[in-house]
């Protein structure tokens, strides 16, 4: 299938602004997110209000994994309505109904779209342009006009755990009927769902290249908080979901390890009491997306422990490129996205080939295998990416 260049299809800039739907929560996820990266560039050019996730799944007690702190760490974020943050951007946390019946969903789309127009007119955006990633944002979008809409089709969120998959279908085919562009970041997504879209672009992922590519420079001054580590280290840096970790394959990593060290940073949306209990194992927590390479560049491998599931299927992780930037030899589980960095991976399709390419990875001594990681994605910016999105969204050019 060929893919559509957004180059041509460019026509004259009309919009004054953007309103991003985003699909996660500006202050307490990571921040390295795709349209956390293209919208933070836009913000130097242009008005952009980042509206947070209002979610698709209730956490259920009992069932999801630790449900009260999500039910917690969510009210924070809420109760902090309209900031603006460091990057330039305005950030609302609308107060919403926390509930994804079809009647919640359409008082939520009277109620936030309210809340939008009033930050929309506060900020001076009268010609606002909509791009939207969270599917349960449809009935709020659908209520005003808009001068661009663009739906970021950045995951198949039908095979999110614990959702309704017939309503989130549903609205995200509401949103391919809404959109006058849909943007793809995973070939097989974009090669199964291009076909429902007006328009449909394959835009992939950046990487902030000279941001990973220095830790060569920062291994001499570890953070205070790493402490000792015995050699080698095995890492891995990201959230710790329950639908994207396989859990038992860290254990398993783990005790393969001995007495080698295992060090995870990121925020836990899991129980990891398991794996805890590993005398070689560290947890650091999450880390600010500036502090990542101080603390990657003691990777010895840097690992992606994916389980084989729907939602890994088409996804498309923008640490693969982070990992390659940086040089290390990387293990991960196999997914579709991987192929394209062939001879660059120490690639698995299960976990005994998992466990197996971890000592493999760890014995490399390649120089030049190093800098052929690095060369794949030195030209992939983000700056390229959020131009492009820029385009489609009306925005005047760079200044």
């Amino acid at each position: 299938m060929s893919v559509r260049d957004i180059s041509a299809d460019h026509v004259a800039p009309t919009s004054d602004g953007v309103v991003c739907f985003a699909g996660i929560d500006w202050w307490y996820h990571n921040r390295s997110h795709s349209e956390g990266q293209v919208m933070t560039r836009l913000a130097r050019r242009a008005r952009v209000l980042w509206v947070n996730s209002i979610g698709m799944r209730m956490p259920q007690p009992g069932r999801t994994e630790l449900a009260y702190a999500r039910y917690w760490r969510k009210l924070k974020s809420t109760l902090r309505g309209l900031r603006r943050d460091e990057s330039g951007m305005w950030i609302l946390s609308p107060l919403f109904l926390p509930r994804h019946t079809r009647r919640a969903l359409e008082l939520n789309g009277w109620f936030v779209e309210a809340q939008v127009a009033l930050c929309c007119r506060w900020l001076g955006m009268r010609r606002p342009s909509a791009w939207v990633t969270i599917p349960t944002a449809a009935p709020i979008v659908a209520r005003r006009a808009w001068e661009r809409r663009v739906f970021s089709r950045s995951d198949d969120f039908a095979h999110l755990p614990e959702v309704d998959v017939e309503r989130i279908g549903a609205l995200e085919q509401e949103l391919f009927a809404w959109a006058d562009s849909v943007v793809f970041v995973n070939r097989k997504l974009h090669e199964r769902d291009s076909h429902l879209a007006r328009k449909a672009y394959l835009l992939g992922h950046g990487v902030d290249f000279a941001h990973f590519a220095a830790v060569d420079e920062l291994r001499e001054a570890p953070p205070e908080d790493l402490g000792p580590l015995r050699r080698p280290v095995y890492g891995f840096y990201g959230a710790l979901d329950e639908y994207t970790i396989d859990l038992q394959l860290l254990v398993r990593t783990a005790r393969r390890i001995a007495p080698a060290t295992l060090l995870l940073i990121g925020p836990k949306q899991m129980d990891l009491q398991g794996l805890d209990r590993e005398p070689n194992v560290r947890y650091l927590g999450p880390k600010p997306y500036a502090a990542l390479p101080r603390y990657a560049a003691h990777f010895d491998v840097a690992l992606m422990p994916w389980l084989r599931n729907e939602w890994i299927e088409h996804c498309n992780p923008i640490k693969l490129k982070e990992y390659l930037a940086m040089g290390t030899p990387i293990v991960s589980m196999r997914f579709p996205e991987l192929a394209r960095f062939d001879g660059l991976v120490y690639g698995a399709d299960d976990s005994a080939q998992f466990l197996e390419a971890l000592g493999v990875a760890a014995a490399e001594n390649d120089p030049a295998l190093k800098n052929r990681r690095r060369e794949a994605v030195r030209n992939s910016s983000w700056e390229s990416i959020a131009e492009r999105v820029g385009a489609l969204l009306g925005l005047p050019g760079k200044t």
